[in-house]
């Protein structure tokens, strides 16, 4: 499954819900799109921009109290579902559980989370006890090779760890 948003909160009294997106593709959220939340498709009844996200109804979901349970639950999509990205874009999914390692091959663990940050996301790598937190630029990145299964990523990395 592949998270296409998270549901902020209820709007309304009618089973709408608040939607931070999490995809680029705004059509994902057009009425007759079908989203899974919890295991249970919902088809997308109509929806609309409301800083800082959406407000989405979806069919089924017909009063607020039902929609205020869904807080914090993910809207989803089938990975069959997924459109192709250019190269070098990924998917979280692609990424999370690769290998990170230096271009000297000094180990950094493995990539555990990917935060989004409004300049660029973070990768989050975990080698034992060890937590680093690598920005995701093409300057810090150097490759991802997801046939390898691996990410390497710029030796200055370290640098800033001596200090």
């Amino acid at each position: 499954m592949i998270r296409v948003g998270q549901v902020a909160g209820a709007f309304g009294v009618d089973g709408a819900v608040k939607v931070v997106p999490l995809t680029d593709f705004d059509d994902r959220f057009q009425p007759g799109a079908e989203l899974i939340v919890e295991g249970e498709t919902h088809r997308v009844e109509w929806s609309r921009r409301r800083a800082p996200g959406l407000v989405v109804k979806l069919h089924g979901l017909d009063d607020r109290t039902r929609a205020a349970l869904l807080q914090g639950r993910y809207l989803e999509i089938p990975e069959s579902a997924a459109r192709r990205l250019p190269p070098g874009s990924y998917y979280a999914h692609q990424l999370v559980g690769l290998p990170v390692a230096t271009q000297s091959g000094t180990e950094l663990g493995v990539l555990s989370d990917i935060l989004e940050r409004p300049a660029n996301d973070v990768w989050v790598a975990h080698l034992g006890t060890i937590e680093r937190l690598i920005p995701a630029t093409r300057e810090a990145v150097v490759a991802v090779d997801l046939e390898a299964g691996r990410i390497l990523v710029a030796d200055w990395l370290l640098e800033f760890e001596e200090v």
